[in-house]
């Protein structure tokens, strides 16, 4: 005779709401009195419990004696800051990858860089097209200049 599953997830619900005492009380009262597998059982879930609340107490303890030493306080500032730059995420325990920029936003200097140098060329081209449409010989002398500038 065992437990269901149901019946097992039920008692480990309620052995996880009940409070230090009172599970030391069943697991002394388990330890006495098992008769039988379901006795078994449930003192396996009261002693998983009290495993499980003991190693989280003990993760605590250890992280409050890291973070009262020299060397713990400072990793943990360069934690601080890496999380309030937004370099690295607490809850996901990774490093946060930067979103990936635009084309525009990646080259944005160089095309200012780009453009600057070329408007004052291309601004003489348009002067020149301008013109030679109205003087149908200074094209030709404007191709010569500009062949001997090359």
């Amino acid at each position: 005779m065992c437990l269901s599953e149901e019946d097992h997830s039920l008692y480990l619900r309620l052995a996880r709401e009940m409070d230090d005492e009172r599970l030391q009380a069943l697991d002394r009262n388990y330890q006495s009195e098992s008769r039988n597998t379901v006795d078994f059982e449930l003192h396996n879930i009261v002693r998983w419990e009290i495993a499980r609340r003991h190693n989280q107490r003990l993760k605590q303890l250890k992280r409050s004696l890291w973070l009262s030493s020299r060397h713990g306080r400072c990793v943990e500032a360069v934690k601080r800051w890496l999380v309030r730059n937004r370099l690295w995420s607490s809850a996901r325990q990774r490093v946060v990858e930067p979103e990936p920029k635009s084309f525009l936003e990646r080259y944005r200097w160089w095309l200012v860089a780009l453009v600057v140098l070329m408007s004052p060329l291309i601004l003489l081209q348009l002067i020149a097209q301008g013109i030679a449409k109205r003087l149908p010989g200074f094209a030709v002398k404007q191709h010569q200049q500009v062949a001997r500038l090359t």
